[in-house]
């Protein structure tokens, strides 16, 4: 199932979360704010239609009501060579498994967002990962090979 607002100029993000609450909660947010948002649930079924859309950045719930679901659709997006260099924000409560799960994230330049959030740092990782020195090579690389002009930013070490 998926929900999408329209505006072909607008930053697109991709929110993959089970619950429909905070899937609607984050619609609203981040439309306020200029973001074009699609949201997902159940996304395993749904991955040629994440190739298709092209988000530049996925937010995605890492703790789902099935164990693990949240960690299988990271390693799918990030697998993937059309998703792979899609910016990802892990936004979870799951703060003893994130910390368990540091490197691996770390090593697959994953930002973490632990809930409850401010709204403010949810955005603001948002405008790192699109904008900021976060904003990597590979994800510059990745839009002009599904087809859009975009400067190469590169990281700041």
């Amino acid at each position: 199932m998926t929900s999408e607002t329209t505006t072909s100029t607008q930053r697109h993000i991709l929110a993959i979360n089970d619950s429909l609450e905070v899937l609607e909660i984050f619609r609203l947010l981040l439309e306020e704010e200029g973001y074009r948002v699609t949201t997902m649930r159940y996304a395993f079924k749904e991955m040629a239609a994440i190739r298709l859309m092209k988000p530049d950045l996925v937010i995605l719930d890492y703790m789902w009501a099935e164990e693990d679901s949240g960690w299988a659709m990271l390693q799918m997006l990030k697998l993937d060579r059309t998703t792979g260099a899609i910016p990802i924000i892990l936004c979870t409560g799951a703060k003893k498994q994130v910390e368990e799960l540091d490197g691996q994230l770390a090593s697959m330049n994953v930002t973490v967002v632990l809930k409850p959030f401010n709204i403010d740092a949810l955005l603001d990782a948002i405008t790192r990962r699109l904008d900021g020195p976060f904003a990597d090579e590979a994800t510059a690389v990745a839009k002009r090979e599904m087809g859009r002009d975009a400067p190469v930013i590169r990281a700041i070490s």
